[in-house]
């Protein structure tokens, strides 16, 4: 004979409660607000021709960072002014390209577990897009409140910059 099981709300509670915390932890589920941003500085002729990474916390090298990225520029800008005791700035270029049309941009900021994950948004032309033709290279440059994890670059669907 076949005897009824009994499944209580107890056989289905703690496993769901497992499945939402590690889903929490993970980042999936109601994860850290991210940070505000301050956009700094945007556009398709940075001097900085390489694809780039970066975190600056300090004025000095938030300076010399500027100089590298207004090179080309008469008469070179002031670096846009940041409380480094409160504000960090992150730094992404996408390098050379030979046409218009592409743009970078760091659309969201937020601590994940010990990282400070920093969403990127690279884009492209069309196939057969008009575009101008020269040489561009993007960038974004944005102030966030400073943060002592470490930064974790991905793009919009999680995936590290290659």
């Amino acid at each position: 004979m076949n005897t009824p099981i009994n499944l209580s709300p107890v056989f289905f509670t703690v496993p769901l409660t497992g499945l939402v915390l590690a889903l929490s932890v993970c980042g999936v589920v109601g994860g850290a607000e991210p940070l505000p941003l301050r956009t700094l500085a945007r556009g398709a002729s940075s001097a900085i021709t390489a694809p780039l990474r970066q975190v600056i916390k300090d004025r000095a090298a938030w300076e010399l960072f500027w100089a590298k990225h207004t090179a080309n520029s008469l008469p070179p800008s002031q670096a846009p002014a940041v409380d480094f005791n409160r504000d960090m700035v992150i730094a992404v270029t996408m390098g050379q390209q030979r046409t218009g049309g592409y743009a970078i941009e760091i659309v969201r900021v937020e601590p994940v577990g010990p990282q400070l994950r920093v969403v990127v948004k690279p884009s492209a032309p069309r196939p057969g897009a008009m575009t101008i033709q020269a040489l561009t290279a993007p960038f974004h440059f944005v102030a966030v409140p400073r943060s002592d994890l470490a930064p974790d670059f991905v793009d919009a669907k999680g995936h590290r910059p290659k």
